[in-house]
């Protein structure tokens, strides 16, 4: 059965200790532990067996995700974010049908598959999806200069994001997820979004929307 691994762009680490063999549940941005059993036993291999098996189907072979934005990229983004992610779809904190039930059905028999199938896809080349308008010169600056004043901060200045604080990458992300979740979040459908974050986007209009998603899915990670 194929379904989704992820739907979107998640923000705090929940991830094993290595020495202790308990699960860190940090907060959004919070660093990662420095002996975190994602980087201890991480296994890529595995984690492209198990990708091949539950999320190819609709992820895609390469993890690009779909242009209609029902499906983000996963290639290149960082473990810990596709960690977080997976715990927040099992801990009903992300809501997304197809994802809540393929977590709740226990369909990785421990937090070592989840942690190969994160450092699989954190190895894959992630270009940049595009998807928008398209040679709208005016709406993409107008989306780089949102991006400067209330994204870079955090998200690092060509949209990088960090594998030790939990943020991210943004860049290459397809338009069309990328313009959903920004209204998601400002529409109260992402619970396990940041609430300062959600402060920030919320005076943007469509326009603001628009650009930031236009100019993030054109930016080579």
């Amino acid at each position: 059965m194929n379904t989704p691994l992820l739907n979107a762009t998640g923000i705090a680490l929940v991830t094993a200790l290595a020495l202790t063999a308990c699960v860190y549940r940090g907060g959004p941005g919070e660093s990662a532990p420095p002996a975190s059993a994602v980087a201890a036993v991480a296994d890529s291999a595995q984690g492209a067996r198990l990708y091949a098996a539950e999320c190819a189907g609709c992820h895609g072979v390469t993890a690009q995700g779909t242009a209609n934005g029902q499906v983000p990229a996963l290639a290149g983004q960082h473990r810990s974010v596709i960690i977080k992610q997976l715990h927040n779809y099992r801990e009903g904190e992300r809501w997304d049908a197809r994802m809540e039930s393929l977590m709740q059905e226990h369909r990785y028999s421990g937090e070592g598959q989840i942690e190969d199938v994160a450092a699989y896809l954190a190895g894959m080349r992630m270009a940049p999806a595009g998807g928008g308008p398209g040679g709208e010169t005016e709406i993409s600056a107008r989306g780089a200069s949102v991006f400067v004043h209330e994204c870079a901060s955090c998200h690092g200045p060509r949209g990088e994001g960090s594998e030790t604080k939990v943020v991210p990458r943004l860049a290459g992300q397809q338009y069309m997820y990328l313009r959903r979740q920004l209204h998601d979040a400002i529409d109260g459908r992402r619970p396990n979004f940041p609430h300062d974050h959600i402060a920030r986007l919320a005076p943007l209009d469509v326009d603001d929307i628009d650009g930031l998603a236009e100019y993030l899915s054109e930016l080579a990670p």
